[in-house]
């Protein structure tokens, strides 16, 4: 039975599963950081979101009238995506028109942005279609996947696993991830994207040196339009091949949170995104084996409420370690607390993952039936309960004193090598044998812990603070 969940959940497809339900999150949040970064935050992604998603569907379907059955299935797909792109850009522009130029509020504009996208679908879609609900009368296309050359298979242990991970993953999926790292180069190595971010901190003063707030902010929200215009035509065009009312459920709200997560950076809104795409592609998984749909539909608001504390933790740990920083006075050692915040953001990780554990108790007590019976889920359950609730003692001493990892240096080892040794053992276990998977788990631990700080902050004396 534990072979049947490590499978069901520690496996290829899962993963690939996770890349696509990160997709339509990933894009909007990149937009929303752009945005964001420029002091002039979307709060309209949504009905964006919406919009793109509809008009790729609409145009797609029609090429193959408006170009014959052969051409319209060559350039059907590209049009729409271009039109969907070009719907969202033409949003945008408008949200950023009443407030820049006519001085509305952002928040009431991106709010009624939201009620225009999700109506208005709506309307048009009863009148093309005669159905309120989906488009599934129009022969809309799809965005082509991309498949891998399969020389990759041959590949030595890992060969088969990326493969299974990464071929078959629809172009959206790719563009998605490859935006990452366009972001990060337009943020940080660009003279736009110094402007963006100078226009963000403080207009005035990059007003007085000659850089165009105005100019920059309606390029920020019309990039972030672009963005969330591609998370929508995945959702139409690559996670399904339809338009459904109100489709996009809420991802471009959770656009708006990933970039807090994420530190404000283009990375850091990856991993963000990831961890509601894991939480997602779980919810999925998990009803697959016949658990009650009560336990799964939980899952999102159990990721939101996560994202949300680790969050908080997050900004109550940087506040904690400003504050012992300044206190420290002219013996302040920065790379003393840059260790310290790294290994305190480790912990507040470490315990987060381990809710997922306590999850899968509740969901093998309360629904044994779909993991082979009583027998064999309760006390399955009862060992992954025990198990993440000790994972989560572990690391909790140094989430809620950062100050305590330096004079208990040894026990946040312990902490991090067994938190990690249990994760990565499980996920390695998939094309190692056990005992090498967990041996190379606990090997990868340790350099991880040294790598984010452990090392040299064991070497460090102890702050003047840390002791108080």
């Amino acid at each position: 039975m534990n072979d049947q969940i490590i499978q069901s959940i520690f496996s290829a497809a899962f993963i690939a599963s996770i890349l696509r339900v990160t997709t339509p999150i990933l894009l909007p949040s990149l937009g929303a950081l752009i945005s964001d970064r420029a002091g002039v935050i979307n709060i309209g992604l949504e009905g964006i979101m919406l919009s793109s998603a509809f008009t790729g569907v609409v145009f797609s379907a029609y090429a193959q009238q408006w170009f014959g059955q052969q051409t319209g299935l060559l350039i059907g797909p590209w049009l729409g995506l271009l039109m969907g792109v070009l719907v969202a850009m033409l949003m945008a522009l408008l949200l950023a028109i009443f407030h820049l130029r006519f001085k509305t509020d952002l928040i009431l504009s991106g709010v009624a942005l939201n009620i225009l996208g999700s109506a208005g679908t709506v309307a048009i879609m009863y009148e093309l279609t005669g159905d309120r609900g989906n488009t599934s009368t129009l022969a809309s296309l799809e965005i082509p996947f991309i498949q891998l050359p399969t020389f990759i298979k041959s590949i030595p242990f890992i060969g088969q696993f990326i493969f299974d991970v990464f071929s078959n993953q629809s172009a959206m999926t790719w563009i998605a991830f490859l935006a990452v790292f366009v972001i990060w180069f337009l943020m940080y190595r660009t003279p736009f994207g110094m402007h963006l971010r100078a226009v963000g901190e403080n207009p005035s003063a990059a007003e007085s040196v000659g850089i165009p707030v105005q100019r920059t902010r309606y390029a920020a929200l019309i990039l972030s339009g672009v963005l969330a215009g591609l998370g929508g035509i995945h959702m139409s065009m690559g996670y399904l091949t339809l338009f459904q009312r109100d489709m996009t459920s809420g991802r471009g709200f959770i656009a708006l949170a990933t970039p807090l997560l994420g530190n404000n950076n283009p990375v850091g809104t990856m991993v963000a995104s990831l961890i509601f795409g894991l939480f997602g592609a779980l919810e999925t998984r998990l009803g697959s084996l016949q658990i009650p749909s009560m336990l799964t539909q939980m899952i999102p608001y159990v990721a939101t409420v996560m994202s949300l504390a680790i969050y908080a933790l997050q900004t109550r740990q940087t506040l904690r370690v400003r504050a012992l920083r300044a206190a420290e006075g002219e013996g302040f050692n920065a790379a003393f607390w840059r260790y310290v915040q790294r290994l305190s953001l480790l912990h507040v990780l470490l315990a987060m993952v381990a809710v997922i554990g306590i999850i899968i108790a509740v969901s093998l007590f309360t629904a044994p039936n779909g993991f082979g019976g009583e027998e064999t889920a309760h006390p399955l359950s009862l060992l992954t309960a025990f198990v993440s609730v000790a994972l989560i003692a572990l690391n909790f001493p140094f989430v809620r004193r950062v100050e305590d990892i330096r004079r208990q240096i040894w026990v946040s080892l312990t902490a991090t090598v067994v938190s990690l040794t249990v994760y990565l053992g499980l996920f390695l276990t998939l094309f190692l044998a056990p005992v090498i998977a967990f041996v190379a788990a606990f090997l990868v631990a340790l350099v991880i812990w040294a790598v984010l700080g452990g090392l040299p902050l064991s070497q460090m004396p102890p702050s003047k603070m840390a002791t108080a």
